[in-house]
């Protein structure tokens, strides 16, 4: 399949892996203190590539939304797997913040040009660079921190306490929130998730095919 050929219903599904896929990674870090390096990468790459050619170039292709498609298919398949509900309130929330933030013009301008500003720091310290995480998590505690109700976190307090693990989950959630956005200007709803279950899980595992 080739990415000049997605339908409507593949571009949504890949956004909505995204939400999984950095959601999944906030658990991680915020219980373990361990995050996948090139998950992040590619979170923080969905962040500051503000103009794509497609959805699945936000992700770096395939590659990179693999593990957030693989968690569609846990999360909305029939399988035996156990859902995991913390992973459930997170991405809910996300999309619900998302929906917030299409409304607030001022806090998307805000975001717009705090992106632009890390954009230009990217070039200076490169992508993985702490500051780059501070940066991005600075601006989602200026911005989507502020909307109503606030995700809150579970983890270890002393990971959690620890300012560059904090950074890097504001990070993932920015981006847990830029593929919610995505996800929502494609056309996604709540009602997808409710009736399309079924197609969007086939989708899911024929893109990782």
């Amino acid at each position: 399949m080739t990415i000049e050929h997605l339908t409507p219903m593949e571009e949504r599904t890949i956004a909505l892996a995204g939400i999984f896929q950095n959601c999944h990674q906030v658990q991680q870090l915020a219980s373990t203190g361990k995050v996948d390096s090139y998950v992040l990468d590619i979170a923080v790459k969905a962040i500051l590539n503000t103009e794509p050619e497609n959805t699945l170039q936000v992700f770096q292709g395939i590659s990179g939304i693999r593990e957030g498609l693989t968690i569609v298919q846990q999360q909305l398949g029939n399988s035996d797997t156990k859902r995991d509900t913390e992973l459930t309130r997170y991405s809910i929330s996300v999309l619900f913040l998302a929906n917030k933030l299409l409304k607030n013009k001022s806090m998307l301008k805000q975001l717009s040009d705090g992106i632009e500003k890390a954009q230009n720091q990217v070039e200076h310290f490169g992508l993985d660079h702490e500051n780059i995480y501070a940066s991005l998590g600075g601006l989602y505690s200026d911005t989507i921190s502020k909307l109503n109700p606030r995700i809150m976190v579970s983890g270890e307090p002393e990971i959690l306490n620890n300012s560059d693990n904090a950074n890097k989950i504001r990070s993932l959630l920015l981006s847990s929130i830029r593929a919610a956005v995505l996800w929502q200007q494609l056309g996604g709803n709540r009602w997808q998730l409710l009736l399309k279950r079924k197609q969007i899980v086939n989708i899911a595992k024929q893109l990782t095919q």
